[in-house]
């Protein structure tokens, strides 16, 4: 597919191609994105060698390609949207390529002749010789200055060197300062979701053991009602027994005292009676 002719009035206005330069820039390397460009799940892009360091960061243990052990994959966050990215065993080379992206840089290529950021630095100018255009970088002051203040200016007896150099170690160790932030971020990530997974454990086991004790103690109570139970059962039988018993040994008590008085009465009748039979030879 031929994207030039849609391009050329894009890349024409000024404006236009510093919002294209904008959107070609890799967020880790801060460089326009180089081949092959590699297109996240999030639908974000990356340079295949930045998306690598920042694998690589977050995952020390895992293997290069190159290696003969196999590894399982590896996981990072994308630096835009800090969307988490899953990849398998081949790593950043198992993400697919964003061709329509590379097609648009080899145009904007084509197209542009200056290099990036170069309008602005063509407007860069010393405030104290504004003739001078400002393409050194004094290291004993930390500012950006120009060749006559290196000579006959303020900075005649400071460290200088080339704007370009100086430009390019910053912008290396920026990006290595991001990597360094970005793969320290998804070691952070990581520790708090183990920690998030070890809370959810420790609350399951929690609840389990809330529910194990609970069944414990009810099945407790439960053997324990079953033998007050039958405990009871076993005092009233014994109650009972007993209180048959009493009655058994008084009943033989009572019988003998009523015979006794019986045999008290019987003689004291008969004489009572032979009296007056005694009595009777003696009448008229």
């Amino acid at each position: 597919m031929n994207f030039t002719v849609g391009f050329k009035p894009l890349l024409g206005d000024a404006h236009s191609m510093d919002n294209l330069e904008k959107q070609l820039i890799c967020p880790i390397c801060l460089e326009m994105f180089s081949k092959p460009v590699v297109i996240l799940p999030c639908q974000h892009n990356l340079c295949r060698k930045c998306a690598n360091d920042v694998f690589q960061a977050s995952n020390p243990l895992w293997q290069s390609r190159g290696s003969t052990t196999v590894s399982s994959g590896g996981r990072f966050r994308c630096p835009s949207c800090r969307h988490e990215v899953v990849l398998d065993r081949h790593g950043v080379y198992g993400l697919q390529r964003n061709l329509l992206v590379e097609n648009i840089i080899d145009i904007y290529k084509q197209e542009s002749s200056r290099p990036l950021h170069s309008k602005a630095e063509q407007h860069l100018m010393c405030e104290e010789h504004e003739e001078e255009k400002i393409n050194i970088y004094c290291l004993s002051c930390e500012v950006p200055t120009c060749s006559l203040c290196k000579v006959f200016g303020a900075h005649k007896d400071c460290e200088v060197a080339p704007l370009p150099t100086i430009y390019k170690r910053q912008k290396s160790e920026l990006s290595d300062g991001i990597a360094m932030l970005v793969a320290g971020n998804d070691r952070v990530q990581a520790v708090i979701t183990q920690m998030e997974e070890v809370c959810q454990t420790i609350e399951d086991n929690s609840r389990r053991q809330k529910q194990l004790l609970n069944q414990r103690f009810e099945s407790l109570c439960a053997v324990l009602e079953e033998r007050k139970g039958e405990l009871l059962q076993a005092l009233a039988r014994e109650q009972e027994e007993k209180l048959q018993r009493g009655l058994h040994l008084t009943r033989p008590s009572l019988g003998s005292g009523a015979s006794g008085e019986e045999e008290e009465v019987a003689p004291d009748g008969e004489e009572g009676s032979a009296g007056p039979e005694e009595e009777r030879p003696d009448g008229p």
